[in-house]
């Protein structure tokens, strides 16, 4: 996001940092760790290693923030640090699933039965992502969970932007097709 003036509003932080004032990142660390521990979800799926993956993440930044160019946002060049170190680590495991571990928690006020069908819908849901070709999923993943928009998802991931937007389309149709064919006894939901 750019401020009134246009301009990316972490800029001046960054010149701070930059210039030796290293206890600036932490205002860095605190607006962006919510954004890079849900990317972290998404990756790894359980909190502690979301955890781990977004101290890793800002480790990076530190280090590499020199090379940041400015010719993006920096949220953007964030964003495209944490998602490189993701699949890097993600190689190793092959283990995916994009929604968050606490995506099936209850709402308040819902009925037995109404926690019942949600639980079923986030289940199907998850098959369903899980099944998508990992191009597919970041994409949809980083588009709807986060906001991004396709040009931010492009940046983030060198994909270019006409090929984000396929990836959406595709991936809206695959999860549409793999929904409407299936049905709540194909799923377990640790009932």
């Amino acid at each position: 996001m750019t401020d009134e003036t246009g301009k990316d509003p972490d800029r001046e932080i960054i010149g701070e940092i930059l210039s030796g004032k290293k206890q600036s990142f932490a205002a860095l660390v605190r607006k962006y760790q919510t954004r890079v521990y849900s990317l972290g979800l998404r990756f790894f799926r359980n909190r502690d290693d979301a955890g781990d993956f977004a101290q890793e993440v800002f480790i990076k930044v530190f280090e590499r923030l020199s090379t940041f160019r400015g010719e993006s946002l920096f949220s953007t060049w964030l964003m495209k640090v944490a998602y490189y170190h993701g699949i890097s680590v993600q190689r190793s495991k092959r283990d995916s699933d994009s929604l968050p571990e606490d995506f099936d928690i209850p709402c308040a006020g819902e009925t037995p039965e109404q926690a019942h069908i949600r639980k079923a819908a986030a289940g199907a849901l998850k098959q369903a992502v899980k099944l998508l070709p990992e191009r597919y999923r970041i994409c949809i993943d980083l588009f709807f969970s986060f906001g991004m928009t396709y040009e931010d998802v492009a940046l983030s991931t060198d994909i270019p932007v006409g090929t984000v937007k396929s990836h959406v389309f595709r991936a809206k149709q695959a999860l549409r097709a793999a929904l409407k064919n299936s049905s709540a006894e194909d799923y377990d939901y640790g009932m």
